[in-house]
């Protein structure tokens, strides 16, 4: 998989948080938050990814360059966030980590302000730190031994304004700077050096989203369509893409149940022939995912435990960048105010 891929699927495979992009600020001053703990198995075919965390999620050795081999595991899951409000202002800081970006083995942290702006909605500003690396093959071409593993970071900020004047609407914006470690792509291949340089993984990832929440007069129903643009700018010209996507998340609550389903497919080109295959590596993408969450079970109160399953697939133009991701999840939910 083109790493970015996991960058640009906004909060597709995990949602089950809150029915809003941002959580209402409290009226009141004071600390806020959650914490979700939970566990899963995750089989993941890629060429590109290494690890992540304690997760293997490839072979180490390849001897063809056509599409890779699932790898299968274990996995750990923990994302939480905690906040503080001025009620006053009614401002609010916090720091934390996203399911969402956790379960597409995008280790970032974010810390940020949030600002209610009364009728014209909320408005929010974040910094993202990748404070665990994930791990990709720093030549991922190479064959004949073992490839090495090297650190992937994706640092940079969000902007969201969200409930613009008493609507529905959310735009975000999203930049962040690529950087692999020891970039060696291609280097075990007879390619000339405009051609490795061609392959060059580092670079700018930009995105802008636009969201509309839908809801029925009891709120049982909530429909979230959107859509979004993301280019990303590398300094190897056949690994930049630029790409258009669609999704929608639906959210049914029925007395202490909420379940969550979402929707996802994306269309992505290459800027320009990749030197090795010979043509662009154009994709399609597509994936859904559905999360069941029960509120205080047996009885906990401010608990809430969650299960789900997920599945995305890239069907590129060039069989060695196909990729897939299955996923279940289980966990326990604590929010505190």
């Amino acid at each position: 998989m083109r790493l970015a891929h996991y960058i640009t699927l906004s909060s597709f495979f995990f949602t089950p948080l809150a029915a809003n992009a941002i959580d209402p600020i409290p009226k009141e001053s004071g600390f806020s938050g959650y914490v979700n703990l939970g566990a899963g198995g995750v089989s993941v075919k890629s060429n590109e990814l290494a690890s992540a965390g304690f997760i293997d999620l490839s072979e180490k050795s390849i001897n063809s360059y056509g599409s890779a081999k699932s790898e299968s595991s274990a996995m750990m899951i923990a994302a939480g966030e905690i906040s503080y409000t001025f009620a006053e202002s009614g401002t609010q800081i916090f720091i934390g980590n996203r399911l969402e970006d956790y379960i597409r083995f995008d280790l970032s942290t974010f810390a940020g302000v949030r600002q209610n702006l009364g009728k014209a909605g909320v408005m929010g500003a974040s910094v993202l730190y990748t404070a665990a690396e994930t791990e990709v093959w720093s030549d991922p071409f190479k064959t004949g031994g073992a490839r090495e593993e090297t650190g992937r970071t994706a640092n940079g900020y969000r902007l969201i304004w969200d409930k613009i004047y008493g609507t529905g609407l959310e735009l975000r914006y999203s930049y962040r700077e690529i950087e692999i470690d020891n970039e060696q792509n291609g280097q075990s291949l007879n390619l000339s050096d405009a051609e490795r340089t061609a392959l060059n993984r580092n670079g700018d990832n930009h995105k802008v989203e636009a969201r509309y929440q839908f809801s029925s007069e009891d709120r049982r129903h909530i429909v979230t369509p959107e859509v979004s643009y993301t280019k990303h700018d590398t300094q190897g010209k056949a690994m930049a893409w630029e790409g258009y996507s669609v999704g929608a998340n639906y959210i049914y609550t029925k007395d202490d149940w909420r379940f969550v389903t979402n929707v996802y497919a994306s269309k992505q080109k290459a800027d320009e022939a990749n030197p090795v295959f010979g043509e662009k590596a154009d994709s399609k993408l597509h994936g859904v995912s559905v999360n069941a969450l029960y509120s205080k079970p047996f009885g906990l109160k401010n608990w809430t435990a969650n299960a789900g399953v997920a599945w995305f697939e890239d069907n590129n133009d060039i069989s060695f960048y196909d990729s897939q991701v299955l996923m279940v999840n289980a966990g326990m939910l604590y929010r505190f105010w």
